[in-house]
């Protein structure tokens, strides 16, 4: 009977997996309201998320949203599994503290690609869960400079990696991004946060301490979060945070947020022994802690597009999210230099124009809310504002020539409008459009002939989907779907000088750029459209779309990340001579058109290109950045008091670009000079 044992071990895992399954819809049933928020976060190690990622999770589960932290090792560092146990005591405690519930957990297993995770539930707060696969972690080598388990697993072909504890399991790199793209298909994310995946430096010449260095395994559990997102697609934000060298950067969180991320990290010390060895005495966050509980970087790719604004006097103001200080800014031509509007981001802004003819500028914090700040007539700022009421996966867009509405699409997995309600920098509350379902990337949003807003999305499946605004104050539309090639992103719209709308998009399988071209009566609700043209040209991410002179469409793309850019008119390609990392922003401005595009390389510059009357003048770099100025977008809040001044402020004037008068072919730097208020457009 010694073939017995065989014969029940598969039965006996296929009865685990049942009642892992029924246990999963047990408590699917019984799942606590979210409240539109659900963080999966990923991190190498105990203590990670509490030192890179607070203050964002810990403002989540405040806002009553569920939160998921998965730690990839057992951080055992090779001192065996009392050590391991420890450190979850910390993590609890930490979260059971964010969470304000006693530190009471219940204990199970999570069931992912049939492998078995160790999982801990808050009992006061079931929206709270720690997920621990205890992979596990020695050097494997005499420290800093050699790999661990996980980073070999990582980098190496054919190498595994075994788990620490009484739930064993063994992965390779492969089972790896399955079990992590498993996770993100059965949670259902609103967000996935990770670690920084972009250190170029080699795992085995990393070091403690260098500049710009990490750890192997952050690294390799980001690169392996990634992989898993590229096969679990869907309708969720990503955010990586920047680790170690964050201690690099100037301190971006204010004095409240210091001061919980500190108290949260109390928490987790005083049950790792190589910080405290309890709560008397204990002394933590110190030494590289101390720096890290100030602050909360980003990790940039490099390939967010600028932002242009006319400043109504044939100059352009730019704007730029900061790489190093993860701030809104604006290029200062005065002193030649960027000025900080502060915030903390690390995503694209969105410019765009008020009835009174003044800036404003909306940006996407890290926790999904929308921020908009508005420029006083002598070209200072009033201070950021909220949009609540709707947290957004990207930051909005709006209409070509900048007006002032916007849509985005929200956690919900609904696309939301949102329109100021007068000139005073005052917004409107958000709106739900019609539910499209399936509805994925970025929309595009023009004005028909009508005067009214026509909305595009598309979904999953590469379908294009309108909606159009309705008389009075009747609504939107019912979506309706436009006959078109699949699409894969890249949506942009305008209404030519014929009244009707262009819609340009990606065509999935080839990547161009296709056109349709709106027919028959503009003015019906319901649009007509022509056949689809491909004008031959592959981009990657959006186009900037604007209007020549005669009301015609420009657009400018980027053929590929650090290739060529592109402008298209009359339906013609050329190709400018200039490449790029990101692809460009574009605005006419009078006699002028500009393109704005950050250059390839580590430093962050952007390449001015410009066009007057007809002949390209030389370029404009703009460069240096400024490393620091973030911080709380709340700590820039507009008061009350300014919410409806329109006279002069104390903040320091934006600057523009604008073509010299006295030197012909070049550009000029200059401060922008006030402006006297405009009438509101009907």
């Amino acid at each position: 009977m010694r073939f017995l044992p065989s014969l029940l071990r598969p039965l006996a895992r296929a009865l685990f997996c049942v009642c892992a399954m029924l246990a999963g819809a047990i408590a699917q049933a019984g799942a606590p309201d979210c409240h539109g928020i659900r963080d999966l976060v990923f991190v190498a190690h105990l203590d990670d998320d509490l030192l890179f990622m607070n203050p964002d999770v810990n403002a989540n589960i405040e806002a009553g949203g569920c939160v998921r932290v998965v730690y990839l090792t057992a951080s055992d560092a090779g001192e065996g599994e009392a050590y391991m146990l420890g450190r979850e005591r910390g993590v609890r405690q930490a979260y059971a503290f964010m969470a304000r519930q006693p530190d009471i957990w219940d204990e199970g297993i999570g069931l992912v690609q049939e492998r078995r995770i160790t999982r801990f539930v808050l009992r006061g707060n079931p929206r709270v869960e720690l997920w621990h696969m205890r992979l596990k972690d020695p050097w494997l080598g005499p420290g800093w400079g050699s790999l661990t388990p996980l980073s070999r697993a990582e980098s190496e072909a054919g190498q595994d990696v075994d788990t620490l504890g009484s739930q064993r399991e063994t992965y390779t790199r492969d089972g790896l991004v399955r079990a992590l793209a498993g996770l993100i298909q059965q949670y259902h994310p609103s967000t996935v946060r990770h670690l920084d995946d972009t250190i170029s430096v080699p795992y085995t010449q990393l070091c403690w301490r260098c500049a710009g260095h990490g750890h192997p395994d952050h690294i390799a559990s980001a690169r392996l979060v990634r992989e898993a997102m590229r096969q679990a697609p869907g309708n969720y934000a990503e955010m990586g945070y920047i680790d170690y060298p964050s201690q690099e950067r100037a301190s971006n969180l204010g004095e409240a947020e210091m001061a919980g991320k500190s108290l949260v990290f109390q928490h987790y010390a005083w049950n790792d022994y190589h910080y405290c060895a309890g709560p008397s005495g204990c002394r933590e966050p110190a030494g590289p802690a101390a720096a890290w509980v100030q602050r909360a970087y980003y990790v940039s790719r490099q390939d967010i597009a600028p932002q242009l604004y006319a400043d109504g006097r044939g100059g352009l103001v730019v704007f730029a999210t900061g790489e190093t200080n993860g701030a809104a800014n604006h290029w200062d031509l005065n002193q030649h230099r960027w000025q900080s509007l502060g915030g903390r981001t690390g995503e694209p802004l969105v410019s765009f124009a008020y009835a009174d003819g003044t800036a404003g500028l909306m940006a996407r914090d890290p926790l999904g809310g929308v921020w908009a700040n508005k420029q006083r007539h002598d070209g200072s700022w009033q201070g950021w504002q909220a949009l609540a009421g709707t947290r957004v996966l990207q930051t909005p867009v709006v209409a070509p020539l900048g007006e002032a509405a916007a849509v985005a699409l929200g956690y919900d997995g609904r696309l939301h409008w949102v329109a100021p309600t007068g000139i005073d920098g005052s917004w409107g509350p958000w709106q739900a459009l019609p539910v499209l379902a399936r509805a994925a990337g970025t929309p595009a949003v023009a004005r028909g002939a009508d005067s009214r807003y026509v909305v595009f999305a598309s979904t999953r499946a590469g379908e294009i989907f309108y909606t159009r605004q309705l008389p009075g104050q009747a609504g939107w539309q019912a979506w309706r779907r436009i006959p078109a090639p699949s699409a894969a992103g890249g949506l942009a719209a305008i209404r030519n000088p014929r009244q009707q709308v262009e819609l340009y998009f990606r065509q999935r399988g080839n990547n161009h750029l296709t056109r349709l071209l709106e027919s028959g009566d503009t003015a019906d609700l319901d649009m007509s459209w022509g056949e689809p043209e491909d004008l031959g040209l592959p981009y990657v991410g959006q186009a900037a779309i604007d209007a020549d002179a005669q009301g015609w469409p420009m657009l400018a793309v980027l053929e590929r990340p650090g290739g060529a850019l592109w402008l298209v008119e009359q339906g013609k390609a050329a190709r400018l001579p200039a490449e790029a990392a990101s692809p460009p922003a574009m605005l006419r401005v009078d006699d002028s058109l500009y393109l704005v595009a950050r250059s390839p390389g580590r430093v962050q510059r952007y390449q001015v290109l410009s066009r007057t009357r007809g002949q390209w003048n030389a370029p404009l770099t703009l460069d240096d950045l400024p490393a620091g100025g973030g911080g709380p977008f709340a700590a820039l809040a507009a008061r009350p008091q300014d919410v409806p001044r329109l006279g002069s402020g104390a903040g320091e004037p934006a600057r523009v670009v604008r073509p010299s008068a006295s030197q012909p072919g070049s550009l000029t730097l200059e401060r922008l000079p006030a402006q006297t208020t405009r009438p509101a457009a009907p």
